[in-house]
């Protein structure tokens, strides 16, 4: 198996040269049981080849593992990045790792080469861009899917369970609280934090998430942002965004309940975790309260401070005979992404069926369909829009 990468930085690779790593440990960990010929990371800066091939090397170490990697820059032009894509080799499947805005594009490209295609959330900023790529998805018989890893972590699929054996009774509201650290507008994603928000870069998974565990559909949003702190710093965004959703059952035009989104990403940056990241399920029978970023493990150290640790998202731990595996269930979103690749190409499964049980490019229109009329509720004084799937 040949797979591309298109983007680097902290997803792919690691934050300044050091944590796990998701995408690429995620890949050396598959090629323990799974042939991997060669990764192909293409990315517009060349400064990231460094970044990579260091990575790389630590990763190979840590899991002793003999994943090879290769760099290759990308032009500006789409012309360009086909003919690079076309003269470096035949993937099986590639994961697309870059800003919100350019995931039209890069979708695009990797599509029309009828590539098996993993998207780094949100799948588009807007409808007729996800469409589009569906419909290119749809005409190559190609798979198409979003990195949501909040359907595979245990917490989640648990509060699934619980709703849908009625736990809680009929669903009145989801409260949502999703906050990071200030480096990542203004660090880590400088370049082009510019270019998106908070709800549509990080409330787009508790978005999908919402939709995953109870299947209601969005009917109509407000959104309001507030502004001060990062626009001083010269990034041109919201500090947070707020915004207050109604969901229908698709079965029962009289079955509702809202959603209340708080995200921000001003926290300061001696916050004891990346993210604090907290939602309730509140229904006519009880109540489920989920911090999904006290995982009850907390690390007190001179050099760090107070710092929450989620081992179940993604890290490397000692398997059955001591040596590291890397696992959680960011590592189990990418797994089943690539053994479904393996599966449609050896005929054990249908297309048909992995566009409905997984966070397909189709099944993700309703997150897409909340962020495009969010931005739009942004930019009209906060007021209801509906949203049209």
């Amino acid at each position: 198996m040949n797979i591309l990468i298109v983007g680097s930085g902290m997803y792919v690779t690691g934050r300044n040269g050091t944590g796990t790593g998701t995408i690429l440990s995620a890949l050396a960990q598959f090629s323990k049981t799974n042939t991997i010929t060669e990764v192909v990371v293409v990315s517009k800066s060349l400064e990231s080849e460094n970044e990579v091939s260091q990575a790389t090397i630590r990763i190979n170490k840590l899991l002793k593992t003999n994943l090879k990697v290769s760099f290759h820059a990308l032009g500006d032009s789409s012309q360009q990045i086909i003919s690079t894509l076309n003269n470096t080799k035949i993937f099986d499947s590639c994961i697309i790792s870059v800003p919100d805005h350019l995931h039209f594009m890069y979708g695009k490209i990797c599509l029309d080469l009828a590539i098996p295609t993993l998207m780094v959330k949100p799948l588009t900023p807007t409808l007729a861009e996800a469409k589009e790529l569906i419909k290119i998805a749809d005409k190559n018989k190609t798979f198409a899917c979003v990195e949501f890893h909040k359907r595979y972590d245990e917490t989640n699929l648990w509060i699934k369970k619980a709703i849908h054996e009625n736990k809680v009774g009929k669903l009145n509201y989801f409260v949502v609280n999703y906050s990071q650290r200030i480096d990542i507008p203004l660090k880590t994603f400088k370049g082009w934090s510019s270019q998106t928000n908070i709800f549509q870069y990080l409330g787009v998974h508790y978005v999908d998430l919402i939709y995953f565990l109870t299947r209601y559909i969005p009917i109509r949003i407000a959104a309001y942002g507030t502004d001060g702190v990062l626009k001083q710093q010269g990034i041109d965004t919201y500090d947070s965004v707020h915004a207050m959703i109604e969901w229908v059952n698709p079965n029962d035009a009289t079955n509702k309940f809202v959603s209340n989104f708080n995200t921000n990403w001003i926290d300061p940056n001696c916050s004891s975790a990346l993210s604090d990241q907290k939602y309730n399920v509140i229904g006519t029978l009880g109540r489920i309260e989920c911090d999904q970023k006290n995982r009850g493990v907390e690390l007190v150290t001179e050099k760090t401070g107070i710092q929450q640790i989620n081992p179940y998202f993604s890290d490397y731990l000692p398997d059955e005979n001591g040596e590291l595996r890397f696992g959680g269930y960011g590592y189990t979103s990418m797994q089943v992404f690539l053994k479904d690749v393996m599966d449609l190409k050896s005929g054990n499964k249908s297309l048909e069926n992995l566009n409905i049980h997984r966070p397909s490019f189709r099944e993700s229109l309703v997150s897409v369909a909340v962020i495009e009329a969010a931005n739009q509720s942004l930019k009209n004084n906060n007021e209801w829009i509906d949203i049209n799937l």
